[in-house]
């Protein structure tokens, strides 16, 4: 049975560990939620170990940085992946996908920066596809023809986030996990890296001394990757309400159907994160 919560220093004394979203739960794209923020910076002061976990094409690194700038404390995180810093790793010790590659956000991977893969111009002449989470969206008819002329060349398709959509500033749109459903339905082979792989949350778990899992919330703000991946890996899990599934209205009731509609257990609803 899920619970409403209003302010989350009600249940602070069920877990001692957070494993934390990023887009949707103290960002809206580009901005920055304060109350949210203030949010993690007390659950730090609680003595609550915060680790976020983000389906970013970004590397640990960038993302550290563009935090930063946005004036969110750093200091309060115990540990951060990305699915992009996955992804270099996993693209720095294969050898299965070929060197060379076509990016449907076009330009270099961030993923693959630094690394020995060249970009390819043409669809023709690339020996994989991939795409990196972005917050900017992407609209999946566009890329249609591309999709189309991929499966063609049989070529896989990295996908680097698994977010079919994402919350900004303007509202939700498609992002690119949405892009890899369709290459899969389409009869192409996708290999998604990110949320909701357990993995993510056990490897922000191993530097956790008397690690529990029940004693570890999970908080996000999307049913297939942050809840999915909170239940597997058996934590407890907290929908924030307002990002991409925006359950502003009826929130109990809606979020009774999503967890019925995707199989999956969720222990708290807010609509937003206050502490």
């Amino acid at each position: 049975m899920t619970q409403k919560l209003k302010y989350l220093s009600r249940i602070k004394d069920e877990f001692d560990s957070v494993i934390c979203g990023v887009n949707g739960v103290f960002m809206r794209g580009e901005q920055t939620d304060e109350t949210a923020v203030h949010t993690l910076i007390k659950l730090y002061q609680s003595g609550k170990k915060v680790a976020l976990a983000s389906n970013t094409g970004m590397r640990v690194r960038d993302l550290y940085y563009d935090l930063k700038q946005k004036d969110v404390p750093m200091n309060i995180f115990y540990a951060m992946i990305t699915a992009g810093e996955i992804a270099h790793f996993y693209l720095k010790n294969t050898q299965e996908l070929g060197r060379s590659y076509f990016n449907l956000d076009g330009g270099e991977s961030k993923a693959a920066a630094g690394l020995d893969y060249s970009v390819a111009d043409s669809m023709v002449l690339a020996d994989f596809v991939l795409a990196e989470s972005t917050n900017a969206g992407i609209n999946t008819a566009e890329v249609m023809p591309l999709l189309e002329q991929a499966l063609h060349l049989q070529l896989p398709f990295l996908c680097i986030g698994n977010n079919t959509s994402c919350v900004g500033a303007n509202g939700v749109t498609e992002s690119i996990g949405a892009i890899a459903e369709q290459y899969a339905m389409m009869g192409g082979k996708v290999i998604p890296i990110g949320k909701p792989d357990a993995r993510i949350a056990g490897y922000l778990a191993e530097g956790m001394q008397g690690f529990w899992a029940r004693r570890c919330l999970v908080v996000g703000d999307d049913m297939a990757t942050d809840m999915r991946m909170g239940n597997t890996f058996g934590a407890k899990t907290l929908l924030v309400g307002n990002g991409v599934h925006q359950l502003s209205d009826n929130i109990e009731k809606r979020l009774n159907d999503l967890s019925a509609a995707y199989g999956l257990n969720v222990d708290y609803v807010t609509e937003t994160l206050v502490w």
